[in-house]
C-alpha cells in the first residue's frame, strides 16, 4: 500500500532545501505527498535551532498534531533537523506520541529509519553523524514548478560563534563535488529554472574538504594553494566563475538559453575577500547583492562573539566591494543586547548601520541558546534595555530603507517576475540587487525577465511599469 507523507519546514533557506530533498528521498521510495496532516500516515517536521521562537512553534505544531494518532494509532510522527540533535531524546519527554527524532546529518537515512519504525513499531533516536554523507546521497528528489531554486554546496560550520549552535547541530564543514553541482544546475536550467541561490552555512568557505578527503584545510592551505598552484585550487569564487562560465558559453545542456541569475547566502565577513568580490564583478549571472553578516558594530562585542574580524576591517571590506561594484546591494543580520553590550557598544553599532547604508537587514535581539558558550555568560541586559535598543535601530533602518527605496523612482531595473502578486493583475519580481517590484499588467509575467521603470515605492516593495510592450508571443 502507498504511504502518505506530510511535511512541514521550518527555519532557513537550508532547511527548505532539506526538506525538498527529504521529500525527493522518499517519494522515490513509493511514498505519496500528503497536501494536510489529516491525509498522511508519516508526518514529518523539520526543524530550526537558531531561534527560540523558531523551536516553540515546531514543539506546538507537533503538539498539535500528536492528537492524530489517538485517531490513528499507525502514524508516524518524527521530528527532524536541527531542533532534533540539539534536543535529542528531550523530545520523546515533551512528545510522547513522537516516533523519530534525526539530525541534519541523518536525513539520507530516513527512507531506512522510517521503515524500521514501520517493522518494529520502536522509536529511534538518530544524531550520531558528525557530518551527512553528501556523497552517499540517496536517488530522488523534489521541486516545485517555478522560476528560482536552491542548490545547497556545503553543509556545516567551522566556525565558533558564541552565540551560534548550527556547529554543534549541523558539524563541520563539508563541501559538495563541483560537478555534482554543476550537473544540479544543469538539471535546472533545463527544467526552466531562471534564477538559483547557492547555499551553504558560509558558502565562503566553499572546497575547505570534500567528502572524498580532497580540498584545501584552512586559511592557511587555501593562501598557499594560491601562491604555489592558483590552477588546482577550487574555492567559492572558482565554483562561481566555473557555473557562470558553463552557463554564459558552455554547449553542454548546462547552457542557459534566456537570462540566468545566481546568488548565494550565507557569506561570514571573515572569508569575504578581494578574490570573492572580483568574481562577483566579472560573472555576469552574479547578480549584485550580497548578505554579508556584521551582527555588531562594536569590536569588544565581536570580540566577545568571537567573529574574527574588526569593524574597522568590515568597512574596508565594504568598501572595496563597492568601488569593485558600485550599484551592489548589500544585507546584514546585526543582534542587539548581546551579553554585556553596553550604550557605547550599540551605539557602535548604529554608525556602522548608518555608514554603510544597508538596502535592509534583519534585526533581532539576543536570546540565549542552551549549548552556546554565550548562554554561560550572564545576560546583563536587561529585557526593556534590548527591546529599546531593537527600536532604535529597527527605526534607523526604515529611514535608510525608506530613502533608498525612493532613490529608485524614475530609475530602471532589469526584474526578473517570479509569480502573482496580491492584488488582480499584479506580478511580482525581484532585481538583480534583491529588491521586490510589483508591476500591475493584464498579461502573464512570470517568468519573464523585463525592464522596468520605477514609479512609487511601498515601505518594502518598490512599484514600477514596464519599460516595453510585452512580446506578443508573451501576451498571449
Amino acid at each position: 500500500m502507498q504511504r502518505r507523507l506530510y511535511l512541514a519546514s521550518y527555519g532557513c533557506q537550508m532547511n527548505e532545501r532539506d526538506s525538498e530533498e527529504v521529500l525527493g528521498m522518499l517519494t522515490a521510495q513509493g511514498y505519496e505527498i500528503a497536501e494536510a496532516p489529516e491525509a498522511a500516515d508519516v508526518i514529518l517536521l523539520n526543524t530550526c535551532s537558531v531561534r527560540q521562537h523558531a523551536e516553540e512553534r515546531a514543539y506546538g505544531k507537533m503538539a498539535e498534531l500528536s492528537a492524530l494518532k489517538h485517531e490513528r494509532p499507525g502514524l508516524i510522527l518524527g521530528l527532524v533537523g536541527c531542533m532534533a540533535k540539539l534536543h535529542q531524546a528531550q523530545v520523546f519527554k515533551r512528545l510522547p506520541e513522537v516516533d523519530l527524532v534525526a539530525g541534519p546529518a541523518e536525513l539520507y537515512d530516513l527512507p531506512y529509519l522510517l521503515a524500521e519504525i514501520q517493522e518494529k513499531r520502536q522509536r529511534i533516536v538518530a544524531v550520531d553523524r558528525p557530518v551527512r554523507p553528501l556523497d552517499r546521497k540517496p536517488a530522488g528528489d523534489y521541486r516545485r514548478p517555478g522560476i528560482t531554486a536552491f542548490v545547497t554546496i556545503m553543509e556545516g560550520c567551522d566556525k565558533a560563534c558564541t552565540y551560534c549552535i548550527v556547529p554543534k547541530t549541523r558539524g563541520q564543514e563539508v563541501s559538495r563535488p563541483a560537478e555534482e553541482i554543476l550537473a544540479e544546475i544543469s538539471r535546472l536550467v533545463q527544467a526552466g529554472y531562471q534564477e538559483v541561490t547557492l547555499l551553504g552555512q558560509n558558502v565562503n568557505s566553499y572546497g575547505k574538504r570534500f567528502p572524498d578527503g580532497s580540498g584545501y584545510q584552512g586559511p592557511v592551505g587555501r593562501r598557499r594553494l594560491l601562491e604555489e598552484e592558483p590552477d588546482t585550487l577550487l574555492d567559492f569564487p572558482a565554483l562561481l566563475r566555473r557555473i557562470d562560465a558553463s552557463v554564459r558559453n558552455g554547449d553542454r545542456p548546462l547552457r542557459a538559453q534566456s537570462p540566468f541569475r545566481l546568488r548565494f547566502t550565507t557569506s561570514h565577513p571573515f572569508d569575504a575577500n578581494e578574490r570573492l568580490f572580483e568574481a562577483m564583478r566579472d560573472c555576469d549571472s552574479v547578480c549584485e547583492w550580497l548578505h554579508l553578516p556584521v551582527q555588531s558594530g562594536s569590536n569588544r562585542v565581536l570580540r566577545a562573539m568571537r567573529r574574527g574580524y574588526t569593524a574597522e576591517a568590515y568597512l574596508e571590506n565594504i568598501s572595496l566591494l563597492r568601488r569593485l561594484i558600485p550599484d551592489i546591494s548589500l544585507s546584514t543580520d546585526l543582534i542587539v543586547g548581546f551579553p554585556g553590550e553596553t550604550e557605547e557598544d550599540f551605539e557602535a553599532t548604529v554608525r556602522l548601520v548608518g555608514e554603510v547604508r544597508y538596502d535592509s537587514a534583519y534585526i533581532f535581539k539576543y536570546s540565549p541558546r542552551s549549548g552556546t558558550d554565550a548562554a554561560a555568560r550572564e545576560d546583563g541586559v536587561p529585557q526593556d534595555v534590548k527591546e529599546d535598543r531593537n527600536q532604535r535601530l529597527l527605526g534607523l533602518q526604515a529611514e535608510i530603507e525608506q530613502a533608498k527605496q525612493r532613490a529608485w523612482v524614475g530609475r530602471r531595473a532589469e526584474v526578473l517576475f517570479e509569480r502573482p502578486g496580491k492584488g488582480p493583475s499584479q506580478w511580482f519580481g525581484r532585481t538583480r540587487g534583491n529588491h521586490g517590484v510589483i508591476v500591475e499588467h493584464p498579461a502573464e509575467l512570470a517568468g519573464r525577465s523585463m525592464d522596468v521603470t520605477i514609479t512609487g515605492t511601498t515601505a518594502h516593495t518598490l512599484l514600477g511599469a514596464l519599460a516595453s510592450p510585452v512580446p506578443a508571443a508573451c501576451a498571449d
